[in-house]
């Protein structure tokens, strides 16, 4: 059995549980937040989740893609999420690199200023603005659509852009007032088809819950 560690904010963390629901990867969930304490590094050495342990094994399992990875190795072959063909597989990890690093990872910096109030300086939010267009553009490129973004199957290309590339829409939104995506219909009607899918929503309705939740608690402090 994986137990998944981590909380339902993080949209990796989500990214590895729509995987493992998707797969058919039976799992068990276990709450954990970013910590640098000695006994939290000894499970995930940069102190970040999502992180898994398998019940029969020694040691932990850090960083969404290589967790995937596995996840793909071990669930079943007849419900392949990363293509059989090197190329085709290739492509789709190129697009979850895409996501990951040209579009998530610049709105890192700002996220406290967007999700916490925090003080943040205006050419800071103005260069995430900027990165995260651009890798928007990159992406506009490279998305296939015929329907999911990588070809004709679901891959976990499409699970990695329903879960992470929200982030970028809510962070800016908030801070610019604008959502990188609004001149992109071709990916709002591709959002709505993953939205039929049950494990998507099952998901995307626990995120919600645990970031209300998360806010308001941080009203009370």
């Amino acid at each position: 059995m994986i137990t998944l560690y981590g909380f339902a904010i993080s949209n990796y963390y989500n990214k590895v549980k729509l995987s493992l629901l998707e797969k058919g990867v039976p799992f068990v969930e276990e709450m954990a937040r970013p910590s640098q304490d000695a006994a939290f590094l000894a499970k995930s050495p940069t102190g970040k989740v999502p992180f898994i342990k398998r019940s029969d094994a020694e040691g932990y399992l850090i960083e969404s893609q290589a967790i995937v990875e596995y996840i793909e190795a071990i669930g079943p072959k007849e419900n392949r999420l990363l293509p059989e063909d090197p190329w085709e597989a290739a492509q789709c990890r190129s697009v979850m690199s895409l996501i990951d690093f040209s579009i998530d990872s610049p709105c890192r910096p700002v996220l406290p200023a967007a999700l916490l109030g925090q003080k943040v300086a205006p050419e800071q939010v103005a260069c995430a603005q900027q990165t995260v267009a651009r890798g928007v553009s990159s992406l506009r490129r490279l998305a296939k659509f015929k329907p999911y973004i990588a070809g004709g199957e679901l891959t976990y290309a499409d699970l990695a852009a329903i879960t992470v590339m929200p982030v970028a829409s809510v962070v800016l939104k908030m801070l610019t007032g604008q959502d990188p995506y609004d001149d992109w219909p071709e990916l709002h009607s591709y959002f709505g088809l993953l939205r039929q899918r049950p494990h998507v929503q099952r998901v995307e309705a626990e995120a919600t819950q645990a970031l209300q939740a998360f806010m308001a608690m941080m009203q009370k402090k």
